[in-house]
């Protein structure tokens, strides 16, 4: 079982704190209300017994005129008729009660508890309670200020808020970190190979230069030998040397292109004429082939760079696809701008590229051929990357490969 990476670590420690912080939180808020509503309850149950309390020494309840609780908004004793015996505001002493809550006391069903909003707006905990004063049941209905419950409730939610806030302010900037964290290390691993391909391209040049002469005296004397040994044993021999030696000429050509220093970016090239001139260089072969061109090319897109190096990049891929059919299928060769960016396309109908090749085909020396230099992609990746644009591959085994290269344009009108 592999190590786990860093960053992985971080993401599973991040989910795992995210729950387990979300939990509290929302655990601490749902339980609020029923707390508060347990201690609303118990303090009236605690000024209830209090005023029955008041009411067994004091039968005329004068003494409970002046009880007074902060948590109490009004209580009142109702008889079964509903006329208010006794009320916290004596004005409404001997008036009935416009509502018929109160009943279910006298039917026995004890103590009734609920939440109720008073004409002032105010939304009030009561409760009604039998009371017995002189052999005599009476309903006690409570009302009870919900100010110190309700303090609860608003901070449980006010916790709740303030962690998803903080969970969603350390996620994003977790986020912003880790995007700025990859693009650096992106950038440090572009930089890398930009100077790995620098030292190989020094280092292929040289080779190229040292071996490009001697190769040119060994074509040359093979050429002179293979026509002085016309009809002989020997001209197979020679023939295979010279095929060869063409062969080794050509990675060496190959080589220097990719050593090459840039090239000079600031010829005007009409990007819809060159894919069309490639278009119709490789016609030929592609009929040979059974290969169907198909063209979406648009008027009027233009470019600043080298028209023959954008030719090279055109030409290697056309090439590839075709190779990649040999029985014959279909290259779609799109173009179309946008805004400032120039967006070519080439889409060919065969096998595709293998899922672990993807990352590696514009490698230099990379290759999937017996006979490939492995150059070419990496060449052409090279000349796109010189023109300021980039160079993608796509594909589904199965179902062909897709090339895409993005480059600067040149604003229409």
């Amino acid at each position: 079982m592999g190590v786990m990476s860093l960053p992985r670590l971080l993401l599973v420690m991040g989910i795992i704190l995210t729950g387990a912080l979300s939990w509290f939180a929302v655990g601490n808020y749902q339980g609020a209300r029923p707390i508060a509503e347990q201690n609303l309850k118990g303090v009236a149950l605690s000024l209830a017994g209090a005023v029955e309390s008041l009411a067994e020494r004091d039968p005329s309840l004068e003494s409970l005129a002046a009880f007074r609780a902060a948590d109490i908004a009004y209580y009142t004793l109702i008889d079964q008729d509903g006329i208010q015996v006794f009320h916290s505001n004596e004005a409404l002493i001997g008036t009935p009660v416009a509502d018929r809550r109160f009943e279910g006391v006298f039917a026995g069903s004890g103590l009734i508890e609920s939440r109720q909003r008073l004409q002032t707006g105010e939304e009030v905990f009561e409760i009604n309670t039998p009371f017995h004063l002189q052999g005599r049941t009476l309903a006690l209905r409570l009302v009870l200020h919900t100010y110190r419950a309700d303090f609860v409730v608003r901070r449980a939610r006010i916790g709740l808020m303030i962690v998803a806030t903080l969970l969603l302010t350390t996620w994003i900037m977790g986020a912003f970190l880790y995007r700025s964290a990859r693009r650096e290390e992106r950038h440090r691993e572009e930089m890398a190979r930009r100077e790995r391909m620098a030292q190989l391209g020094e280092l292929g040049a040289v080779l190229a230069h040292e071996i490009r002469n001697p190769l040119a005296g060994i074509k040359g004397y093979a050429q002179l030998l293979q026509e002085q040994s016309r009809g002989t044993p020997s001209e197979v021999g020679l023939e295979m040397v010279v095929t060869e030696t063409l062969r080794l000429e050509e990675l060496v050509n190959t080589l220097m292109a990719y050593c090459r220093q840039e090239a000079t970016l600031h010829e005007m090239v009409d990007l819809t004429e060159l894919l069309g001139y490639c278009c119709r260089l490789i016609r030929p072969e592609a009929e040979a082939c059974g290969v169907t061109l198909h063209e979406i090319l648009p008027e009027g897109i233009t470019l600043n760079g080298s028209r023959n190096a954008l030719e090279q990049v055109m030409l290697n891929i056309l090439k590839n696809a075709l190779q990649a059919m040999p029985e014959g299928g279909d290259i779609r060769v799109e173009a179309r701008q946008s805004c400032a960016l120039a967006v070519v396309t080439i889409a060919d109908t065969g096998p595709g590229i293998p899922p672990e090749e993807r990352e590696r085909i514009f490698e230099p020396f990379h290759t999937t051929r017996p006979r490939g230099t492995g150059l070419g992609l990496a060449v052409c990746r090279k000349i796109v990357e010189e023109h300021g644009g980039t160079i993608s591959a796509d594909s589904e085994p199965g179902h062909g490969a897709r090339f895409t290269m993005t480059l600067p344009a040149l604003q229409k009108g």
